[in-house]
């Protein structure tokens, strides 16, 4: 499978994948390429059919997520999560 990333910078790269290829495989594959080590931070992204932006789950096949769209158009991002336990918030 044939898939399009852009990258934050707005240039598009091609990735070949299994078909049956999850999430985190063709992540790990473009990391890997742009020589990324800390893969945590990063993640893929996708429009929906409405237009809205959604995360590819790692955990599950590209193909079952996207609707079996070829070439898959993804987008690179940085991901950022805070731990709950590092949230502060002022006592009232």
């Amino acid at each position: 499978m044939l898939c399009y990333i852009t990258r934050p910078d707005s240039v598009i790269m091609e990735v070949e994948v299994d078909a049956k290829a999850n999430g985190e495989d063709c992540l790990n594959k473009v990391c890997r390429k742009l020589g990324i080590i800390e893969t945590d931070y990063f993640g893929l992204q996708f429009s929906g059919g409405k237009g809205e932006n959604l995360w590819l789950n790692l955990r599950n096949r590209i193909s079952q997520q996207m609707d079996n769209l070829t070439p898959c158009r993804l987008r690179l991002r940085v991901k950022f999560f805070v731990e709950p336990h590092l949230i502060l918030q002022e006592q009232t």
